[in-house]
């Protein structure tokens, strides 16, 4: 009887500890997003069959600082086709996509253009 009652005491002061572990855990957590309490696998975890392959950003000079304000790079020019508009705006930071419509072997095209400085960096036509 002695043995069972020191078992589960010794079981009671294990579940407080996990408890308290948790709560530091989360508390922790809520204060820095990034906390772990172990880190497996380094800081890099291999890609899987269902992320896609990460892409590379060309580095640019005039890219800012988050916070800082951009750089203005005054007026540019686009030219496009007569019936052609600008359909579709989207970017990724460093460059900006303007999808170019409606439909059609003379409209439609995307522009890529720099974010940082203006400059256009190429168009992509697609051919039939």
């Amino acid at each position: 009887m002695q043995a069972l009652k020191g078992l589960v005491a010794g079981m009671a002061i294990l579940i407080v500890i996990a408890m308290s572990t948790i709560a530091y855990g989360l508390y922790r957590k809520s204060d820095d997003p990034d906390f772990k309490f172990f880190s497996l696998g380094g800081d890099k975890a291999p890609q899987t069959a269902t992320q896609p392959p990460a892409l590379p950003v060309p580095a640019t000079q005039n890219v800012t600082t988050p916070g800082a304000a951009p750089k203005a790079f005054g007026d540019v020019m686009l030219s496009l086709p007569p019936g052609c508009t600008i359909s579709a705006v989207s970017g990724d930071g460093v460059r900006i996509f303007m999808k170019i419509g409606p439909a059609g072997p003379d409209c439609e095209r995307v522009i890529v253009v720099d974010a940082a400085n203006g400059s256009l960096l190429g168009t992509l036509m697609v051919s039939p």
